[in-house]
């Protein structure tokens, strides 16, 4: 099928095996209705590969070409999905960040628009409060909510002691927002940028939950008290974690 679709079409019997379709040349059944020239040149490039087919005695078997064993399976399936894709983000990086799980699903949930802040909930046709509830001056998105409202760009500013140095944000599509994230995080590989990945999931985390308190329970904290909220839970984790590793 994938060599001549259109004359697949056009057969009568798509189910005989090789063997019965090429006695007597019956696989050219039906194609008597070829109208096209695609159709003429499927034929011939058919026609052409068939001369060289060769029967032996073993019965027709179905394989699989994407398993090293020709056996169906739904892993391979799904791998061969990302055959030849490009990956707009190193996601390994951000699952194996030193961190909650929580966090580190919502940075995955943050760097692919899924979280529901004003801008998504009403495009899809819900009610909210359409201005960030931070900064309470300009309309809310995800990058907005991160890289680009006062009141984050103080959190971001006040964790200078932690190493974190804040990057600008290159465009305001939710795509620039990865760009953004892995220049904040830096390089790869040492205990540094173990650190640093750590620190801004954090940061991000508890900007969202700032934001969240804000919305459903009426409370702020200014930046200077998220921040110490902030070293408290990297301290938390980092204390549980040398507990567990003992």
């Amino acid at each position: 099928m994938q060599i001549a679709p259109a004359l697949h079409k056009l057969a009568w019997r798509k189910n005989e095996s090789v063997a019965t379709a090429l006695t007597n040349g019956q696989w050219k059944r039906g194609l008597r209705l070829l109208s096209t020239t695609e159709e003429v040149n499927q034929y011939i490039e058919l026609w052409s590969l068939l001369q060289e087919v060769q029967l032996g005695e073993q019965p027709d078997d179905i394989s699989w070409r994407f398993s090293a064993n020709g056996t169906y399976s739904s892993s391979s399936a799904y791998r061969i999905q990302f055959v030849a894709a490009f990956p707009d983000h190193d996601w390994q990086r951000l699952w194996k960040t030193k961190a909650e799980n929580k966090c580190k699903f919502f940075g995955w949930l943050i760097l692919q628009n899924k979280l529901w802040t004003a801008d998504r909930i009403l495009k899809n046709g819900g009610q909210a409060n359409a201005i960030c509830t931070l900064c309470r001056s300009t309309p809310e998105s995800a990058v907005h909510m991160m890289a680009g409202c006062s009141y984050s760009i103080q959190v971001w500013t006040s964790s200078a002691s932690m190493g974190i140095i804040l990057q600008q944000l290159p465009q305001t599509s939710y795509r620039s927002l990865k760009r953004w994230w892995t220049a904040m995080i830096g390089d790869t590989g040492t205990q540094a940028s173990q650190q640093r990945e750590q620190i801004v999931t954090y940061i991000a985390w508890n900007i969202w939950k700032e934001r969240c308190r804000r919305v459903f329970d009426n409370k702020t904290m200014n930046p200077s008290q998220l921040v110490l909220l902030i070293k408290q839970d990297i301290q938390n984790w980092r204390t549980a974690n040398d507990f567990w590793e003992e």
